[in-house]
């Protein structure tokens, strides 16, 4: 995999580039889930996907998983990270093995 713009594989690139390269490629290939699926967005599952990106690569993150109007579930220890997110999401603790969910 090559990050184009830097024109560098991605093992020369930071953590959080290699992590928004391979964020691009599941996202790519969710909007070609859609195509051909009708319409109908897979189901994301996106462990600690904020955690490496920076605050411009949050936010664009956050506006393509809007924009491709599916489901996703998005895990991270740290809410602010998801702060541009949270007004159009819902927000669940997990405490003593069970979904608790946050206001």
């Amino acid at each position: 995999m090559r990050h184009t713009q830097k024109r560098a594989d991605a093992r020369d690139c930071s953590t959080g580039e290699q992590k928004a390269l391979l964020i691009s490629i599941v996202l790519a290939n969710a909007w070609l889930q859609k195509k051909r699926r009708d319409g109908i967005a897979p189901v994301l599952l996106l462990d600690e996907v904020a955690a490496h990106l920076d605050a411009s690569r949050r936010t664009a993150l956050f506006e393509e998983i809007l924009a491709l109007n599916g489901q996703a579930w998005l895990t991270g220890t740290d809410k602010s990270l998801f702060a541009p997110l949270l007004p159009h999401a819902q927000c669940f603790a997990v405490a003593a093995g069970s979904f608790v969910r946050q206001d």
